[in-house]
């Protein structure tokens, strides 16, 4: 009897211990795994692993804070469940081949502090979704395929510290106060 609950305590220890991920939030992880061709990254994930043990990965009370994949051979297209990382405040896939449009639903990410997606083969227009990231800091963009005007709503981002967008072809309007910034 004694073994028994030794081992019961054991294992509800165990699980107060294991990191419990919303499942949206799991998902956007396992999302961008497979849309960019995850079994080939330079540092691949166990998907059967706990998610704590991702390369990348940083948690914080069972919140994904920090995605940090760079020089990592990301190659695909961002997943738009990558709006669901809403506790994200790092988003760094800088030097990867990640091609395609930023995903609107990137606006979703309120706590983002900092997001770098530089050096990656990104195309299209820069998604006025970005402004709605109120908590903006830092927003590098630069060597990639974009196209178009950069939103003028940018404008409004009240912590924009940086923006850096050289090597595109991005146009900004007289109306971008920060031009000087790249």
């Amino acid at each position: 009897m004694k073994t028994v609950i030794i081992l019961v305590v054991s294992l509800f220890s165990f699980t107060i211990g294991a990191t419990t991920l919303p499942s949206l939030e799991k998902q956007a992880l396992i999302d961008l795994y497979y849309a960019t061709n995850g079994d080939n990254w330079t540092e691949s994930w166990d998907l059967n692993a706990s998610v704590e043990h991702w390369k990348g990965v940083t948690i914080i009370d069972n919140k994904v804070v920090a995605l940090k994949l760079t020089n990592n051979n990301l190659n695909g297209e961002l997943p738009a469940s990558i709006g669901n990382l809403v506790n994200l405040k790092v988003l760094n896939l800088h030097n990867n081949t990640i091609q395609g449009n930023i995903p609107t639903s990137i606006g979703n990410l309120g706590k983002l502090i900092s997001l770098n997606i530089s050096l990656n083969t990104l195309q299209g227009n820069v998604p006025e979704e970005i402004s709605k990231i109120k908590s903006l800091e830092y927003l590098y963009i630069y060597s990639n395929d974009f196209t178009g005007f950069l939103p003028t709503e940018i404008n409004t981002l009240p912590n924009l510290r940086s923006i850096r967008m050289y090597a595109t072809s991005i146009e900004t309007n007289t109306t971008n106060t920060f031009a000087v910034l790249y």
